[in-house]
């Protein structure tokens, strides 16, 4: 027999949003993106097939705090 433990509420991790830089042909100079992680792998899905021309640079923040992501991007993706 075996159990498995359940995860409990405090163990389930935190919203986390990322900003990067980023580039794409539309806009006329680089620029911060904030991005919330949860849809990373879909963007970055997007990226690959060629649904969007977006191309992420360097991680500039990585944070828990919404407003700290959104005050530090020009654009969001979340």
């Amino acid at each position: 027999m075996s159990t498995t433990a359940q995860p409990q509420p405090c163990d389930l991790p935190a919203e986390l949003f990322r900003v990067y830089e980023a580039t794409d042909p539309f806009h006329p100079r680089p620029y911060r993106l904030a991005l919330r992680l949860a849809r990373e792998k879909r963007l970055l899905d997007d990226i690959s097939t060629g649904r969007s021309l977006l191309r992420l640079g360097r991680i500039v923040l990585e944070t828990r705090e919404l407003a700290l992501a959104r005050a530090q991007a020009e654009a969001l993706y979340l």
